[in-house]
């Protein structure tokens, strides 16, 4: 009986997979014309690529980030300064900005390696805020106040210079999105079930008992970092062409931080789809909410507070939890008095 549970459950779970993903293809045929809800959708899925990024590293590896708009914000402009000053596609940007966010998660994991707990989450806090201000006095190649990117006209042409979209066709720039993040969360789903997946959660459960069985933990913490600040590095090359402009407020701002951290959770941290199921119900809660004004994101807050205070695991960890208990309910009957052995 037990065995007959086990595989209803998979099949269920595949079943409520396929037609999320089958749901999500047909978004422009189901919401045609509607330019906003397809745009929320996109948003979506960049958080979606965000928030798996975050789990990685924090849900698998236990290596707690405050700071991931500092992998986010180093793809988007590693990528809308590529595109916009040197002419290159996004198609090679964007896997540009995510290798430059991999060089600054191995540059942040170097330093941290010997730190746990609220130390290393203090030094990634302390990357965010840092370049936040490095951008801002600096003004790398940007054309606006503090270091933001911004449209420019040339005088001697008179064309006015953008950080180019992926596609001038909101729909093709959805399903650009939508592709990518179904790619990386197939990638990562293999990746957690891999010996390198059960090195991180060995290192994340145990990390003395995981170098006493013979993992180099350094080495993989290191890794997770660079992994995690490669996919982090590759959404916010994509919102930057979503958006075409960049500025520390919209890229590099804290609350990116505590946006991908929050949809983890309320999906269900160390799950990889979960965050996906909470990056969809927080941007779409968001922008749904969007006629409040500033109401929505203290109703978002507090929504977000009550499923957290009912459901602290999140919620695709508490089904799963469930169903967990469901299949082992079923006892094995015991043998009749009497029944030969």
């Amino acid at each position: 009986m037990i065995l007959k549970r086990a595989r209803t459950l998979t099949w269920v779970s595949a079943a409520i997979i396929l037609i999320s993903l089958g749901f999500l293809i047909l978004v422009p045929q189901l919401f045609v014309g509607n330019s906003f809800l397809i745009s929320t959708f996109v948003f979506a899925n960049i958080y979606s690529i965000l928030a798996m990024s975050w789990d990685l590293l924090s849900g698998y590896t236990g290596q707690i980030s405050f700071g991931h708009s500092f992998f986010f914000g180093i793809g988007a402009y590693t990528s809308a300064l590529l595109s916009m000053h040197l002419g290159w596609s996004p198609l090679y940007t964007i896997p540009l900005g995510g290798v430059m966010a991999s060089l600054g998660g191995l540059l942040v994991a170097t330093p941290a390696l010997r730190l746990r707990g609220p130390y290393l989450s203090l030094i990634t806090l302390v990357s965010a805020l840092g370049i936040d201000q490095l951008i801002r006095v600096l003004k790398l190649g940007s054309t606006g106040a503090e270091g933001a990117i911004q449209c420019e006209i040339d005088l001697a042409t008179g064309v006015n210079h953008c950080v180019p979209p992926i596609s001038a066709n909101e729909v093709e720039v959805y399903y650009f999105a939508l592709g990518l993040m179904v790619c990386i969360a197939i990638f990562l789903i293999f990746l957690v079930r891999s010996r390198i997946g059960l090195a991180f959660e060995a290192i994340r459960d145990d990390e003395e008992a995981a170098e006493a069985a013979g993992i180099d933990a350094k080495k993989y913490k290191i890794l997770a970092f660079m992994i995690s600040g490669f996919l982090a590095g590759l959404a916010g090359a994509v919102m930057v062409h979503k958006m075409q402009q960049a500025s520390p407020g919209l890229v590099l701002d804290l609350n990116i931080s505590i946006e991908a951290i929050v949809a983890s959770v309320l999906g269900g941290m160390g799950t990889i789809l979960g965050p996906v199921g909470g990056a969809y119900f927080y941007i779409l809660i968001r922008e749904l909410l969007r006629p409040f004004g500033q109401w929505r994101l203290f109703a978002v807050f507090v929504i977000a507070l009550l499923i957290l205070l009912f459901i602290p695991r999140g919620v695709l960890a508490e089904i799963r939890l469930r169903l967990m208990h469901w299949i082992k309910s079923e006892k094995p009957k015991e043998p009749q008095q009497g029944a030969r052995a």
